[in-house]
């Protein structure tokens, strides 16, 4: 007389045949017989009942791709399937373990070019008011300041891109600078940071 799980064992290998021929209803045999064990056992593996569902579908959809490797020869049919299932759960124990240990990490880390909201309030408004002084310049003049103050570059450097001598970029930079402090409505520029 034969046990159940040998009569299950039996189901199962002819529709892992038929599921690697790629009939589709064999597959929905072989979900019917295992899916309420598959899912009892990996909702107890990961813990969590959603966590499951995406595992178990991974590992559906591996079974259905792979029906075609399996050998009767190396393993009962319901244990070649719970292999799968239970790599794919392992998998998953991994990544969130991995994930857990790269967020712990992050929140570890400093960062240290982080502005403060009240750093980045005041630099917005410093910006502004820079922007508003360099919208009343003349072009040149301005592009000139920024092109010195934002880049880095030589008087020489920016009379070429703009084609100027560098002492008239010199004088564009030295008056427009001029002209700004004296418009800014501080006294000095870090007063109003």
């Amino acid at each position: 007389m034969t046990s159940p799980y040998d009569q299950a064992n039996k189901i199962l290998a002819l529709a892992l045949e038929r599921c690697a021929a790629g009939e589709s209803s064999a597959f929905s045999e072989i979900y019917d017989v295992t899916a309420p064990k598959f899912t009892a056992i990996v909702k107890d593996m990961v813990g969590c009942e959603e966590a499951a569902r995406d595992i178990l579908q991974r590992a559906y959809l591996s079974i259905w791709m792979n029906a075609r490797n399996y050998d009767p020869e190396k393993a009962k049919p319901f244990t070649w399937m719970l292999v799968i299932m239970r790599n794919r759960a392992l998998d998953h124990l991994r990544e969130r373990k991995r994930s857990k240990e790269h967020q712990e990490l992050d929140e570890k880390i400093e960062d240290k070019d982080a502005k403060s909201p009240d750093q980045q309030a005041r630099l917005q408004q410093a910006a502004s008011m820079l922007t508003a002084q360099l919208s009343v310049l003349p072009v040149l003049t301005a592009q000139a300041i920024l092109l010195h103050v934002t880049e880095g570059y030589s008087c020489h450097e920016i009379g070429e891109r703009l084609g100027a001598p560098p002492n008239t970029v010199k004088s564009w930079i030295r008056r427009g600078l001029q002209r700004m402090r004296a418009e800014l409505p501080y006294q000095t520029f870090d007063a109003a940071l």
